[in-house]
């Protein structure tokens, strides 16, 4: 039997998640389905994907290779599907959307992409700023639009806001860390390990509310606000970190391998959702454009 694209696309939830259950959550199927997926996906290549332990799953070595190769399976795909354009729509403006640097990084740019193939009237004016600034943007209406970490938002009630994706936080370690074979981790695990810490997108006053609430001093070695120099930091043995899966990469950008574990204790999620003032009547190009981010954030769990 040849691999499918079904079999592909359950294989990275499954990797990216660490988990069947939340892996079928994704893909909108059942636990089995993903299950005989992989089965059969390790039975055609003739090696293990996974190592099943107690709290989930470990992506194996020659895992990881195939989930590179998968990654750029499914990039192929799309570009294809995406080669012979639909109908243009005829909703056409200009709308001012800001973001965080997060989200300029890691979520906007295959949506806005996509927002100019299926809507090229639609003209996106992007401003990447600080939480603050987007909040004072809002209320002065520099913006129509903001996307932005919602977990992070200090004062809800002048705006709407829309929350589109839920990531999880867990402990990043590279492959040859003792850790990475722990079947459970502590935040206090972490007690004698230097630790990176990111400072982007109010990254740091997010984890000094965590470590306060479980009494936890993390040893501090090295603040970045940037997150390929934190991930190379990572997968070279030189500190562990807690960031969410939206920004997690399996491999830094020198090939080395970082392994995500899940935690012991409850970790509050990173929150990604779209938000404009209360009271502010939205163009028809800025309400086809939030339409438009619901329905690909539904799409890319699928």
């Amino acid at each position: 039997m040849d691999i499918t694209l079904r079999q592909i696309r359950y294989f990275i939830a499954t990797a990216e998640t660490g988990q069947i259950s939340r892996a079928a959550l994704v893909c909108n199927v059942t636990q089995s389905s993903v299950t005989t997926a992989i089965k059969g996906l390790e039975e055609q290549l003739g090696y293990k994907l996974f190592v099943r332990q107690s709290k989930g799953m470990h992506v194996t070595a020659l895992g990881e290779r195939f989930l590179r190769h998968c990654h750029s399976i499914v990039r192929t795909v799309e570009d294809a599907t995406e080669a012979v354009p639909d109908e243009p729509s005829e909703v056409s403006g200009v709308v001012k959307v800001g973001v965080t640097d997060t989200i300029s990084g890691y979520f906007l740019p295959p949506i806005w992409r996509k927002l100019r193939r299926d809507y090229p009237e639609i003209i996106l004016e992007v401003l990447e700023v600080s939480r603050a600034e987007l909040e004072a943007g809002l209320l002065d209406d520099n913006f129509d639009i903001a996307i932005m970490l919602t977990s992070n938002i200090r004062h809800r009630d002048p705006f709407h806001y829309e929350e589109l994706i839920a990531s999880p936080r867990r402990l990043w370690v590279s492959s040859r860390h003792p850790l990475a074979e722990q079947d459970q981790v502590s935040i206090h695990d972490l007690a004698t390990e230097d630790y990176i810490l990111l400072t982007m997108d109010e990254h740091e006053s997010t984890m000094g509310n965590v470590w306060d609430l479980h009494d936890f001093k993390p040893n501090i070695t090295f603040r970045s606000h940037t997150m390929e120099a934190l991930r190379s930091m990572v997968a070279n043995d030189m500190g562990v970190a807690i960031l969410s899966d939206m920004v997690y990469r399996s491999w830094s950008l020198e090939g080395r391998p970082i392994v995500k574990k899940d935690l012991i204790e409850d970790i509050p999620s990173m929150n990604t959702g779209m938000t404009w003032r209360r009271g502010r009547k939205l163009s028809d190009a800025a309400s086809t454009f939030l339409t438009f981010l619901r329905s690909e954030v539904v799409a890319g769990r699928e």
